[in-house]
């Protein structure tokens, strides 16, 4: 018992330290904006992930949770953007980089400017010309397909929101986008070589600002390293091929889309079907919709699919009327037709397809693969929560029969996710700055119980339970079912029972308990820790012999207590998914996607990256100027990686699912 007390000690010791050593600003590093000269240089702080249990991580929240509640019922401005410049809709094909003009190449990734090593290790492969990848994934793969294949750099980058985490800011969008990017990707001036496109749609962290700084980086028509950015507004329709157009809407935090925004997407289906013939979408949202979505319940609660329905018909619908306008050409055989393919998302940090039978009535009117793929940088969420089988409503048409999808490939896998979710049980020395957050609050709670007998001695003991339910509640999501409801009131009253009877037992009980066993654990047995002056200093009253024990357990108890609960919600309830999965941030297992647009087919490659590569500490053995050009002078890009980091990049980086749609 009193070696356990000392290793308790020394723990609240670490976590103290490491709590109030860990504020070190950033190191600035000097890169150059354009490749092959020194005359412009670029200053940015590459960053740490962001840790989301700390006073940082978990004030930010705090606040996002409340702008998100109220920031639209404020000002949404999606509504003043009509009066912005519009998108003539082909300005990606009209900038195609590659030869082949028969074939269009865009590169997807979403939830990127987290911590630099991620973020600039995503960024690197997507930035190569040319990269030859592994297919690996032998249960998958036909027959036909090559065992390596060589994937082009796509003519635009489209970025799938939350671009910057944990907030969108000029200092971050710097430190955590824009420096990376231009670290890896720096300008390129010849009129020979033009600039590929970049392209997003803001998330919830872009959005918590009121899209200041989004409508800064991405709506000035600049340039952010080899990429030049063209959209006007926060969402774009842009024409992919004649006959292939990507859409990206702007329906974050309430899940809605606004009146100017619907119009735009209205008037630019009835240019596009005005030729007639088949025109096939891809279309990027904010948010998975499809993961909590309960289609028995539909009718009894607002749900974020709804606005997705909503969004794909009414745009269906307006194909239609347009056509049933023109006299004598419903009959035609080259009538307009609007035929969503792709349904594509980030936000949740995994990759994850939910795919249609191909034997399914209507099948090639029908969205046939609902994507996730947030693995641009940010903590990876976990992906054993998933549905083997999913059940959605037509979104293209009113009719009643609901659709089912089949769970394909997900990343990382089921298995290796499973297993990650057990760090929560050491989720006190994992994440030691909350340890450390609430050994001093723990101080105070201990300090006032000991130091005063009026009714304060009484209520501070219910401190420590209601700042961990007040947690909880603030970062766990409250758009659920009413069962999940009920269930999150119960575990919360669970947790602050347990929390409380901690509290009672250590400030009230454990003085008296059996009081000749636990001695050695009294402050005099710990005079050699001079915690006497301390408690002269302090003016704690002598009667108080368990001060040191009683503050140090509770906050480790506490700590502890808490990650066992979010362990429990998630394992028993499947609750709690981001919580599990950011308790401790993983830089790996990240993924993006790269398409291949014809005029007959639509081909995904799902490129999956194992570990990070060490960029912070590649840059502070070397200067990231000189790392900067040995990039963008090396032929093999797999030759700098190897010279440079550990993992083989032919066993790190690999494609693991390909996914093709004949049009």
């Amino acid at each position: 018992m009193e070696a356990l007390f000392y290793i308790l000690l020394l723990a609240a010791l670490v976590c103290l330290i490491f709590y109030f050593t860990d504020f070190k600003s950033a190191k600035t590093v000097k890169i150059f904006r354009q490749q092959n000269t020194d005359k412009y240089i670029y200053y940015f702080k590459p960053q740490k992930p962001v840790k989301w249990f700390n006073f940082t991580g978990l004030t930010n929240t705090f606040r996002m949770v409340s702008l998100s509640a109220d920031i639209l019922s404020v000002i949404d401005k999606r509504e003043v953007q009509s009066g912005m410049e519009k998108d003539a809709g082909d300005e990606l094909i009209r900038n195609n980089i590659h030869e082949n003009k028969d074939e269009f190449w865009f590169d997807f990734i979403a939830d990127t400017g987290d911590g630099f090593d991620s973020t600039t290790t995503v960024l690197y492969h997507l930035t190569r010309d040319s990269y030859t990848y592994s297919f690996k994934n032998e249960k998958d793969r036909e027959k036909y397909d090559e065992h390596e294949i060589t994937l082009k750099k796509g003519s635009a980058l489209v970025i799938g929101g939350d671009l910057v985490y944990p907030v969108g800011s000029e200092g971050h969008y710097r430190d955590r986008f824009k420096g990376p990017l231009r670290f890896v990707a720096p300008g390129i001036r010849t009129p020979e070589k033009p600039s590929p496109i970049l392209v997003a749609t803001p998330g919830n962290h872009d959005w918590y600002d009121g899209l200041s700084a989004f409508f800064r980086l991405m709506c000035q028509k600049s340039s952010i390293g080899n990429y030049r950015t063209v959209q006007n507004r926060s969402y774009f329709a842009y024409a992919l091929r004649k006959n292939v157009h990507l859409f990206g809407i702007d329906n974050q935090l309430l899940g809605d889309i606004d009146i100017p925004q619907m119009s735009f997407f209205k008037k630019y289906v009835e240019n596009i079907s005005g030729e007639g013939g088949k025109n096939h979408i891809i279309l990027l949202i904010a948010e998975p919709y499809w993961y909590n979505y309960d289609i028995d319940d539909r009718h009894q609660r607002k749900q974020r699919m709804d606005s997705l329905e909503y969004i794909t018909r009414a745009l269906v619908e307006e194909v239609k009327k347009n056509q049933n306008n023109k006299e004598g050409e419903t009959e035609n055989k080259n009538k307009s037709e609007l035929i969503f393919e792709i349904v594509i998302t980030g936000d949740i940090h995994h990759y994850s397809n939910y795919k249609l039978d191909s034997d399914t009535k209507d099948y090639y009117y029908q969205v046939k693969h609902f994507i996730t793929s947030g693995g641009g940088g940010a903590f990876g969420h976990v992906t054993d929560f998933l549905k083997e089988k999913i059940v959605i409503p037509q979104l293209q048409s009113a009719r009643t029969n609901p659709l089912e999808y089949t769970l394909g490939e997900v990343y990382p896998s089921k298995e290796k996710s499973g297993k990650k979710i057990w760090w929560n049980f050491i989720f006190s020395i994992v994440n030691y700055e909350f340890t450390a957050l609430l050994l001093m609050l723990s101080f105070v709670s201990t300090y006032v119980f000991c130091c005063t007998d009026s009714i304060m001695k009484e209520l501070i003991s219910l401190l420590l339970p209601l700042v961990l339910v007040f947690i909880i509640s603030k970062v766990t999501n409250n758009e659920c079912s009413d069962k999940e409801k009920w269930i999150n009131r119960i575990l919360r009253f669970g947790l602050f029972v347990v929390s409380f009877a901690i509290q009672i037992f250590i400030l009230y009980q454990f003085p008296h308990y059996q009081e000749n066993q636990i001695r050695f654990l009294s402050d005099e047995n710990l005079r050699f820790l001079g915690i006497d002056s301390f408690k002269t200093f302090l003016k704690i009253p002598v009667k108080n012999n368990y001060f040191l024990f009683q503050w140090i357990a509770s906050g480790i108890l506490q700590s502890v207590l808490f990650g066992w609960y979010i362990l429990f919600g998630y394992k028993v309830f499947k609750l709690y998914v981001t919580e599990i999965s950011s308790g401790k941030v993983q830089e790996g297992k990240k993924n993006f996607l790269k398409f291949k647009i014809t005029d007959t087919e639509i081909v995904i490659y799902v490129v999956a990256i194992k570990k990070a590569y060490k960029w912070m500490d590649l840059i502070k053995k070397k200067d990231a100027s000189k790392v900067q050009r040995e990039m963008a002078s090396a032929k093999d890009p797999k030759r700098f990686l190897r010279d440079n980091f550990k993992p083989d990049p032919d066993n790190n980086v690999r494609i693991i699912d390909k996914i093709t749609i004949k049009l």
